[in-house]
């Protein structure tokens, strides 16, 4: 008896110490009033701020009815979506007929991280639902997204892309990441409509261009000041500023940060993707990755708008965000 009392009480002590706010949501009011205090990272676009006694902006659906019904589409979930035995929340807020899907992520000391899982909201039915599979907690986004068939032909087609939290955020789910050694990287953007050339245009030189080889040897090249394209926050900037000041600078990337990325690459299995991707959208940049491994191969990527998959759209942040994390001279 008495050990079944130690068993009860350890047990009592864990879930205090594990239990946080999304463990206290109850009502779709209670979801609301909880994003509200995050609304510094919450996109509530022009229109006016959620009613938190009201549970409209929850999940109305509109237009997306038959397929919330489809994928089992639900107004907003608890669960652990990085094992760390901390509660997250999955909930999707609609208003003016767009849908916004934000997960909060327990940063471990109940302050959370909001990320916002939404291509083009405003022209598509965009929606997520969750699944586990194993020990992985996933989320599939239903949705679609651009695919470029030649430098005229664009077009949306249907997508389901199965995600798992990763390097700080949501990418493709990819259950057996294959190991090939990396030689260099040479990521570089270009402000216009060049993303659907495979490679930079002939005598145009990049707005931005980095390179890493790879023992983490680094030159960043800023021809055009005060670009900041692929929008990154979070990072304390060092006394030079590469982001914003024109010319080139030198550094040697840290460890951390250089196996992170190619980790990433790794489990992206980035030689399985495609070679073009393109926003349909005009005004936005053209990003170029080029991998070169050991073994000779190179895997060339001409991304209009950066966002040809969520693991590519999260690569090149952490690429950019090297230009405020490291020590460049």
């Amino acid at each position: 008896m008495k050990r079944l009392f130690v068993l009860s009480s350890l047990l009592f002590t864990a879930t205090i110490t594990f239990a946080n706010k999304v463990d206290e949501l109850k009502t779709d009011s209670d979801v609301v009033k909880f994003l509200l205090p995050l609304k510094d990272r919450f996109t509530w676009a022009s229109s006016p701020t959620p009613v938190i006694n009201s549970t409209e902006y929850i999940i109305a659906h509109y237009r997306c009815d038959t397929l919330v019904k489809t994928w089992d589409i639900k107004n907003w979930q608890k669960l652990d979506l990085n094992n760390d035995g901390r509660t997250d929340l999955v909930a999707i807020v609609t208003w003016s007929d767009v849908n916004n899907n934000y997960i909060a992520i327990d940063n471990g000391d109940n302050t959370f991280k909001l990320i916002e899982l939404n291509y083009t909201p405003s022209t598509n039915c965009e929606l997520v639902s969750t699944f586990k599979q194993h020990n992985d907690q996933l989320v599939v986004f239903h949705g679609a997204h651009g695919v470029v068939k030649n430098r005229t032909a664009f077009e949306f087609v249907p997508r389901n892309d199965t995600l798992i939290y990763k390097f700080g955020d949501f990418i493709e789910y990819n259950k057996a990441p294959v190991h090939r050694k990396i030689k260099s990287i040479t990521y570089s953007t270009i402000w216009g409509w060049y993303g659907c050339d495979t490679t930079p245009k002939p005598n145009v030189d990049p707005d931005q261009n980095l390179e890493i080889d790879k023992t983490g040897n680094a030159v960043y090249t800023n021809r055009r000041s005060n670009s900041t394209y692929i929008y990154t926050k979070d990072f304390t900037r060092p006394p030079r500023k590469p982001k914003t000041d024109t010319g080139s600078f030198k550094c040697v990337i840290k460890k951390a940060d250089l196996e992170e990325i190619y980790n990433m690459i790794d489990y992206l299995n980035i030689k399985k993707l495609n070679d073009r991707y393109a926003v349909k959208w005009t005004d936005d940049t053209s990003c170029y990755l080029v991998v070169k491994f050991t073994d000779g191969s190179v895997k060339s990527i001409a991304d209009y708008g950066g966002k040809g998959t969520w693991g590519l759209k999260l690569l090149f942040a952490k690429l950019f965000a090297l230009r405020d994390s490291q020590d460049w001279k």
